[in-house]
């Protein structure tokens, strides 16, 4: 029978596969095309967001939206966000960091302390610059700072490719706050968007000639736009990429801090205005062969100092040119319409100039991704996006303290029975229901954007759906086992066609991914894939308690094939770890179903598998251009070799290091299996009756712990994985237990321990 089981469970893979899934998006079409006369214009429009632009108003700047594809751009760096992180990051390709002292940015003839900039930089780098470069001064520590074995990046990468190619690039303009030679004025982040490795633009002008005084100004000093245009003008002809800092937008943001809130929001709105205009004689200016990319890096509040949590948020971006028409952006890295990455402009940049994208950049180009995206819905996204973000942690740190409650609760009830009677003991139940419920409802009460900022509000109303849900589970109760099977069911299938569908509830809310902080914008996320994994195994496990034979085998097998599927394919969950996780639960529960007692053989059997289902995942994905995170990593090790390996490792262990020692997930894991422990021999006989009644739940909670174990090892989530099986695992043993001890008296530990009891 094994093999007969065996074949089948391969055959219903296989089919799977074969069958044509359909692309969360349609990345390969419209795309941008490649042209070696191509040009392309960065300006830089920093502090602002959609909201900031739709209180403007301005003409100029609502044609070019009507005609350009925009978006939402996550700008999340290395480490908490500055504005010269936020530059770097853009240059690199790779999300970096450094230490804000670190980023000093002169022309080359500048004065610097006694000494021209030149002649410090040769002293620092050893390298010659010459008269009407722009220089990255710092460039050494900022190189030192990435050199930390957690990635493999180049800082300047993306103006390194560019004059490697024989192309020039350059730099005008800055966000200074004063005329003077103050070195807390300075803000020139943007000459690391277009620098080489060595800290050097080919041609530009930062300096203080690029400003006026204006007493009508934020600090006094405004963008003198004439000289701007002249040089823009002057450099189009004689260079390939030139990033344009307008500056005034960042410095109305800067200037709240000294204003009233409502003074400081005219000088933003007055500022765009400005930019505007300067943005229409640049294209006016440029040919038809030009992409203008105009963005804000950084969020409102953003400076030479990390930013507030409290301030974090996605920023407008709009790219005007030739395959740009109006609607929205994507890119392969988001695969959500109206959504980027900083880590997307510089593939962009490249593509549009008809060059390779650099080795360690992790970014894919920005392309047109179809209509129906216009600033008011992205700003509405985008606030929705904050609220989130903010509920998050109310939300989670609710589930955790409500299940760690009820588990001890549950526990004391357990181990003195007099505490509860029957009665008080379903209430007990219900609310056991309700907190396995959470995660589920929590997917949909985050989508209502009127109250996602409302931190306490969604709390209550994910709160309040769970329960409602568990007494309607409670009230239809007739065995057992029919609570556990609608929760398991239910979740299993909503999540399920919900990942079909694009996951389209699963970007923005509670136990998916947060597009501002997060890294992944498709498919399954690690919380999303715990819970699926979770609720499989309780599937297939109740479906062995009705009916222990091949026929249960083959459907809970098919169950878990489906799902292995929709967390890992590449054009649904695109999970890497999530495929070793599941793969390592699935199997370990197949064999003891089967009853495999062969424990070398069986080890051997689940890493035999995961390396098949994972090859197959990942052959596909290269296969087809290498849209998601597995493809690229095995691109990467390609060309990198061990070192790539080495320095992935390395950064997933860091990170599961760092998510153990400071994650409440940490907390709440320890604490449910000191529960679990102290069940064992509390009340005694309980729990062993209760699991060899429950031979099914039982082969679940062990597969599951191999799940969880895997989880932990290969994804960079860490212990949450394993956490959020066990909050699935630990309340339906405790239950079951409470059903033994308070349901059936004087049976716990009697019944048949033949599989296939029925409950």
């Amino acid at each position: 029978m094994q093999r007969k089981i065996a074949a089948v469970v391969l055959l219903i893979f296989l089919l799977l596969l074969i069958t044509p899934q359909p692309l969360l998006a349609e990345t390969d079409k419209n795309v941008t095309p490649h042209d070696s006369n191509n040009k392309v214009v960065f300006i830089l429009m920093d502090n602002i967001t959609w909201s900031d632009i739709i209180a403007a108003n301005d003409p100029i700047l609502n044609n070019l939206i009507k005609n350009s594809s925009i978006g939402l751009l996550n700008n999340r760096t290395a480490q908490a966000l500055t504005r010269s992180r936020s530059a770097l990051t853009v240059g690199t390709g790779v999300r970096a960091g450094a230490d804000p002292t670190s980023f000093e940015e002169f022309n080359a003839d500048e004065p610097y302390g006694d000494d021209l900039a030149m002649t410090v930089f040769k002293q620092r780098t050893g390298k010659t610059a010459k008269p009407g470069q722009v220089l990255e001064l710092g460039i050494a520590p900022i190189i030192k700072a990435n050199e930390n074995g957690m990635q493999d990046l180049t800082p300047g990468d993306l103006g390194s490719i560019i004059r490697d190619a024989g192309k020039k690039t350059a730099v005008i303009g800055n966000s200074d706050t004063a005329l003077s030679n103050d070195p807390n004025g300075y803000n020139r982040e943007a000459v690391d968007i277009a620098m080489d490795k060595n800290g050097i633009v080919d041609y530009g002008d930062v300096g203080k000639g690029m400003l006026k005084r204006d007493p009508n100004y934020p600090f006094g000093v405004k963008t003198d736009y004439r000289k701007l245009g002249g040089k823009f003008k002057a450099l189009l002809d004689k260079t390939d990429f030139i990033v344009v800092d307008l500056g005034d937008t960042a410095r109305a943001d800067f200037y709240e801090q000294y204003a009233f809130k409502r003074v400081a929001q005219r000088e933003k709105i007055k500022a765009i205005h400005a930019g505007a205009r300067f943005i229409k004689q640049a294209m006016e200016t440029a040919g038809d062969n030009t992409t203008f990319i105009v963005a804000s890096l950084s969020p409102p509040g953003s400076s030479k100092q990390p930013i507030k949590s409290t301030d974090e948020q996605l920023t407008p971006i709009i790219v005007h040119g030739p395959g740009f028409r109006g609607g929205g952006l994507i890119s392969g890295s988001t695969q959500r319409k109206g959504i980027v990455t900083s880590v997307d402009i510089a593939p962009t940049v490249l593509s549009i100039l008809g060059l390779p994208k650099g080795a360690t950049m992790v970014g894919t180009p920005m392309q047109y991704g179809g209509s129906g995206v216009n600033p008011e819905s992205l700003n509405s996204f985008n606030l929705s996006a904050v609220g989130v973000k903010d509920t998050r942690r109310t939300a989670i740190l609710a589930y955790i303290y409500i299940q760690v409650a009820l588990y001890v609760l549950a526990a004391l009830v357990l181990a003195y029975r007099k505490m509860l009677n029957k009665a008080s003991v379903a209430i007990l139940e219900t609310l056991i229901f309700m907190a396995m419920g959470f995660p589920l409802f929590s997917f949909y009460t985050t989508k209502l954007e009127h109250l996602a900022s409302q931190d306490i509000l969604i709390t209550l109303l994910t709160i309040g759906a769970s329960l409602v849900f568990a007494i309607i589970l409670m009230l239809t109760r007739r065995k057992a086992l029919h609570p556990i099977i609608g929760i398991s069911a239910i979740t299993l299938v909503v999540l399920s066609v919900d990942a079909l569908l694009g996951a389209p509830s699963f970007v923005n809310s509670i136990f998916g991914y947060d597009p501002i902080r997060g890294s992944r914008f498709f498919g399954v996320g690690n919380e999303a894939m715990s819970i699926l994994i979770a609720n499989a195994l309780l599937v297939f496990g109740i479906l062995l308690e009705k009916a222990w034979n091949k026929w249960t085998i083959l459907v809970g097998s098919a169950v878990c094939v489906l799902t292995t599927v929709i967390i890992g394919f590449p054009t649904l969950g695109a999970n890497t770890g999530g495929i070793i996780a599941a793969v390592a639960a699935f199997t370990a529960m197949l064999l003891q179903a089967i009853k495999s007692k062969a424990k070398v053989r069986n080890a051997v059997i689940v890493f035999a598998v995961i390396a098949a289902v994972s090859g197959l995942f990942i052959a596909y994905d290269v296969m087809n251009g290498a849209q998601t995170h597995m493809g690229r990593t095995v691109e990467m090790i390609a060309s990198g070799g061990l070192p790539e390996i080495v320095t992935i490792a390395t950064r997933k262990l860091s990170t599961n290091l760092m998510i153990l020692r400071y994650s409440t997930w940490s907390y709440f894991l320890l604490i449910t299996l000191g529960v679990f422990t102290f069940l064992w021999f509390r009340p005694a006989g309980v729990l062993r009756g209760m699991l060899a009644n429950y031979r099914g739940i039982s082969v679940a909670i062990t597969a599951s712990i191999i799940g969880g174990i895997f989880g932990f090892a290969f994804n960079d989530s860490g212990v949450l994985i394993p956490a959020i099986i066990m909050s699935y695992i630990i309340p339906a043993v405790i239950y079951l237990m409470l059903w033994e001890r308070y349901h059936s008296p004087g049976k716990s530990g009697a019944r048949s321990q033949e599989p296939g009891a029925t409950h």
